[in-house]
């Protein structure tokens, strides 16, 4: 048996190395290779390290209104070397596209008319139920994957947020039935609960199990924990409180929380990590000058990040659809 030539942990670590639409087939090797793919603890495996691949799964919509969506696929095959580029589109049948990205390699999208999952490496396509909720009320939606239960949830959160946030959640489980694994699909449940502070009306970002807002008045970091679905309070970076009157947002990249501290008057940006749970530590990783062309769009400042490493900062800049490989060798861009 293969099991007294390699220790388990060696097998489970290869196989959560492997891209996940090879782990089917190795089911046909054995029955030991069978229950081997079929364990929880792989696939939380798998998950983690896919967190950390050289793979990065990024989408948005060509216009503000289009129907069309395009999905880009960035493969580096090695560290701060070139990157392929694979682009997949697909229509929609919304008046206005929305789209979540999960770090598991699922993408929710949101039409007026559509809600569904999409697998962009095996292109598939699971619709989900629409919202049960009767309220015309506005909404934001959030897409996450909680590690610990391997499930996918989307939460669509009622506005306003304060005092009561009311939000309805939808889970999809992932179970196992005839040697594979399925997508199971969980009814919609409602609550509601006291809100600790005033929100950003934006949709909030994902990371690790939990979503996060930014607070209107006096800047701080409120969490949702996506198993527990509770509110909670982080201490903030050392950036919100040096720099009350910046344009702080977040972002969730690779499972963890991000910063983005904004200074229109330079004009540059500092990212910011929360480096341990509960908003313990937070260390600063970049700081990237952005001069030239850049400064006419403020202060919306149209810059989304799609990606951040210890060597790169990924960077789509709109208007104009553009992304940017910052490498840390740079200190300033233009368009």
């Amino acid at each position: 048996m293969f099991s007294s030539y390699l220790p388990l942990e060696i097998i489970l670590k290869i196989l959560s190395l492997l891209p996940g639409k090879t782990l089917p087939k190795l089911r046909l090797v054995s029955k030991q290779f069978n229950s081997l793919i079929s364990q929880p603890y792989l696939l939380r495996l798998h998950h983690r390290f896919a967190l950390n691949s050289f793979s990065i799964l990024t989408a948005f919509t060509a216009l503000r209104s289009s129907l069309t969506v395009e999905l880009k696929l960035f493969l580096f095959t090695k560290p701060n070397h070139d990157q392929t580029q694979q682009t997949i589109t697909k229509r929609f049948l919304g008046d206005r596209v929305r789209v979540f990205s999960s770090n598991h390699q699922l993408l929710c999208f949101v039409s007026d008319k559509e809600h569904f999952l999409f697998d962009p490496i095996n292109q598939k396509t699971r619709e989900l139920p629409k919202s049960s909720s009767l309220s015309s009320s506005p909404n934001v939606i959030s897409f996450g994957f909680v590690s610990s239960t391997l499930q996918y949830k989307i939460i669509r959160f009622f506005l306003p947020y304060y005092p009561i946030c009311k939000f309805e959640i939808l889970t999809v489980n992932i179970t196992r039935s005839n040697y594979k694994h399925h997508l199971e699909i969980s009814p919609c449940k409602s609550q509601e609960q006291k809100c600790p502070y005033l929100l950003q009306p934006y949709p909030p970002v994902q990371a690790d199990g939990f979503v996060y807002w930014t607070t209107t008045d006096i800047p701080k970091i409120v969490s949702f924990s996506l198993e527990q679905e509770k509110f909670s309070v982080l201490p903030p970076p050392p950036c919100f409180e040096d720099n009350p009157n910046h344009d702080f947002s977040l972002c969730g990249i690779r499972g963890k929380l991000f910063v983005i501290n904004y200074n229109s008057l330079e004009p540059n940006m500092e990212i910011w990590m929360m480096n341990g749970s509960n908003g313990c530590d937070w260390v600063k990783t970049h700081r990237i000058g952005l001069k030239g062309t850049l400064i006419r769009y403020y202060p919306s400042f149209p810059i989304r990040i799609h990606d951040i490493q210890s060597d790169f900062v990924l960077l789509a800049v709109k208007p104009c659809i553009l992304l940017k490989r910052l490498t840390l060798d740079d200190t300033n861009f233009t368009l």
